[in-house]
């Protein structure tokens, strides 16, 4: 489980550094409203990411407690 934890966190970090660079070149040319879209999707898959996430440790945490 850690091994997928690791794996998680290095593809979200990948999809932030692509984020933050496509972020860069649509503040110097915000008419490139293609940047636009690529950013959103990047956002989209980010958040979703983290749901499972979220989810993954409350469950957890509760099981603890029983």
């Amino acid at each position: 489980m850690l091994e997928t934890a690791i794996e998680e966190k290095k593809k979200r970090e990948g999809m932030k550094a692509k984020r933050d660079l496509l972020f860069e070149r649509y503040v110097k040319r915000p008419m490139d409203t293609h940047l636009a879209l690529e950013i959103k999707v990047l956002d989209d898959q980010l958040a979703e990411g983290i749901k499972p996430t979220k989810a993954n440790c409350r469950s957890s945490f509760r099981g603890h407690n029983k």
